[in-house]
């Protein structure tokens, strides 16, 4: 992951540039021809570096990104609702019992996203949909679990059978009562935008016998096999699999 830079010190850094770069503008009201030249590049150079430095530091101008988030829990109550999920660990553990290791299945607990890896997933979302004519509401996990015969790096085979997530991009539609919900959606090799309900059916489920039921909605089962190069669904976002307790 890369180092993220102070933010104090990139203020302190845009604050000098701003301050050269005016110095250089008043001294280039006197200066001959040549020396114009050298400004006004200086000029430019230390423009493109405050606007570097500002995309980092984000718009602040409102204080909206130092304000406290309204999602923020105290550190209680997430110890509370973490610990509620034990005894489902354990009666998932005695269900699968071993992973494809042959070794005592330990149910998932937590996943780990690299900031930048994520940082680069979104610019992404939002360069795609910009291109497909779609603006991207939000993003949407969805609960999955791995195969059994599931095999990470072509030999570990100890994240067979384990809960994991994907996630997706999100648009408002609304629905026949006029209510806005967020779907996630993907695009299409077209960059035609695809809803995950009708793509992979989300209203669907696999039966006993293994086929698939349609629980309600229309199922489309695309059997098209042809490589999705527009595709927005993100699992591992990180090649880091999903790990027990951390």
């Amino acid at each position: 992951m890369k180092r993220q830079t102070n933010p104090i010190k990139q203020y302190v850094l845009i604050a000098f540039a701003f301050i050269l770069m005016t110095s250089c503008k008043e001294a280039a009201q006197t200066a001959d021809s040549s020396e114009l030249a050298a400004c006004k590049e200086k000029i430019e150079a230390y423009e493109k570096e405050i606007a570097a430095l500002k995309e980092q530091l984000g718009d602040v101008a409102d204080g909206k990104h130092r304000r406290r988030p309204e999602n923020i829990i105290q550190s209680d109550f997430a110890k509370e609702i973490y610990h509620l999920y034990d005894k489902r660990e354990e009666l998932i553990n005695e269900v699968v019992g071993q992973d494809g290791e042959g070794n005592d299945f330990k149910a998932t607990r937590s996943l780990f996203y690299d900031i930048d890896d994520l940082q680069q997933y979104i610019k992404y979302v939002k360069i795609k949909s910009r291109k497909a004519g779609v603006t991207p509401s939000g993003f949407r996990f969805y609960f999955a679990l791995y195969p059994d015969n599931y095999v990470r790096n072509r030999e570990n085979k100890k994240y067979a059978k384990r809960q994991t997530f994907f996630l997706a991009p999100t648009k408002e539609v609304k629905d026949a009562e006029g209510n806005i919900e967020h779907l996630g959606y993907t695009l299409d090799n077209k960059f035609n935008v695809e809803l995950l309900k009708e793509k992979i059916g989300l209203d669907s489920r696999i039966g006993k016998d293994g086929k698939v039921y349609q629980k309600a909605g229309f199922f489309n089962l695309n059997l098209n096999l042809e490589e999705e190069e527009n595709s927005l669904i993100a699992n591992e976002v990180t090649g880091t699999p999903p790990m027990g307790k951390q």
